[in-house]
């Protein structure tokens, strides 16, 4: 007895199922290289439709737009566009307004990667970058008219400077100069750069904003469709694309981002104010500790703290330090932050950084988790006082 057994066709073709009926509160995750036409004349037209149209999984999917437009609202942006990480948004964002001839300026304080890619990539192309102290006013005009991008880090990696955004932006608007922001401490929950007149806002989704360690992604958000297609020809020409995956884990993430922010910040706050008691503990570089540096521009221009902040330790030989980190239960030695676990890194500076106040200083980086405040407490007491 024969039947008509399916083919391979059968085995490929999928039939079309209706959705009909089902509304989950979940963004679906759409998966996909290839994108199919109705006709050959809109497969012929398809570079043609603006960068918002699908035309190939690279250039995005129903599941990383709905993020990015989640994020520009979140911003008050015009756009954003998504990397694998947020250190390439950086480098995207450099790449795509800067040209040979022209000049970066960086903060000294910025994030230890930018200055990699500065050195080895952009001085290359023939970019200057050119680095200020953060903690000092900047002469802008001093740089010369290549000057045309200059980068804010607020607060800066490990020693938490401040920086005035608002005023800042407002100098370099006045000639020309466009600004960038890494606000990937605050994330727009507490501070939106744009708003306070930057051009481009950078952020590390990987950290607080996807919040749980498992995934690398970065955004990068712009206040005029002069910007974004500038930067959208820099993604296309480097063939940025991001995981439909990851972007899907970045929004989950991201409704819970302001239970987790506030939850780490106030715990944060409570142990900064115990480690300036602590007798082995020189300082504490927390913004929003009254005490901190930089604390009245950081209550003018945001509304809250993170759970990150370092704190600066009495002298100490080699062999004694390290054996402080063999004695931590609770909190884990790790390089990234905003996740759900409590971390903490040795932070050494040495890089002369305004007027080389850090150099040679035991800094360590925290980055506080969902943990209960004491349990951690108590971890940084077993750190501190062997």
């Amino acid at each position: 007895m024969t039947t008509n057994r399916p083919t391979a066709t059968d085995f490929v073709q999928t039939p079309p199922t209706s959705t009909e009926g089902f509304n989950s509160l979940s963004v679906p995750t759409y998966r996909a290289s290839t994108i199919t036409y109705p006709n050959v004349d809109s497969f012929i037209a398809r570079g043609s439709r603006g960068r918002h149209a699908y035309s190939y999984g690279l250039a995005g999917t129903p599941t990383s737009r709905t993020l990015a437009d989640k994020l520009t609202a979140l911003e008050n942006g015009c756009d954003t566009f998504l990397t694998p990480s947020g250190l390439m948004a950086i480098t995207v964002s450099c790449l795509a307004v800067l040209s040979a001839g022209d000049r970066v300026l960086l903060p000294e304080t910025v994030y230890a990667p930018v200055r990699r890619f500065a050195a080895d990539t952009l001085a290359k192309l023939n970019i200057e970058a050119h680095y200020y102290d953060p903690t000092k006013p900047v002469d802008l005009g001093a740089f010369g008219p290549e000057l045309r991008l200059l980068w804010i880090e607020s607060p800066g990696s490990i020693t938490m400077e401040m920086q005035d955004i608002a005023a800042l932006s407002k100098q370099a608007k006045d000639q020309g100069i466009l600004v960038g922001c890494d606000n990937s401490w605050a994330t727009p929950f507490y501070c939106r750069p744009l708003d306070l007149g930057a051009d481009i806002v950078v952020e590390a989704v990987t950290k607080y904003l996807a919040g749980h360690s498992d995934l690398l992604l970065g955004s990068t958000t712009v206040r005029t469709n002069d910007l974004a297609g500038r930067i959208h020809a820099a993604i296309r020409a480097l063939g940025v694309g991001v995981s439909p995956d990851d972007c899907f884990l970045a929004l989950r993430g991201l409704e819970t981002a302001h239970v987790r922010l506030t939850h780490v910040g106030r715990t944060a706050l409570s142990l900064a104010e115990k480690l300036l008691q602590h007798e082995n503990v020189t300082d504490v570089l927390m913004p929003a500790l009254p005490s901190g540096s930089g604390h009245a521009l950081w209550k003018q221009q945001y509304s809250g703290t993170c759970g990150v902040f370092s704190f600066v330790m009495l002298p100490d030989d080699e062999e004694s330090y390290r054996a402080r980190f063999a004695r931590l239960q609770l909190m884990q030695i790790g390089a990234s932050w905003g996740g759900t676990h409590s971390l903490i890194a040795p932070s050494p500076v040495a890089d002369g950084r305004c007027g080389g106040r850090y150099d040679g200083k035991r800094i360590n980086r925290l980055s506080v988790g969902l943990e209960d405040a004491k349990e951690i407490g108590a971890d940084l007491d077993r750190f501190l006082d062997g």
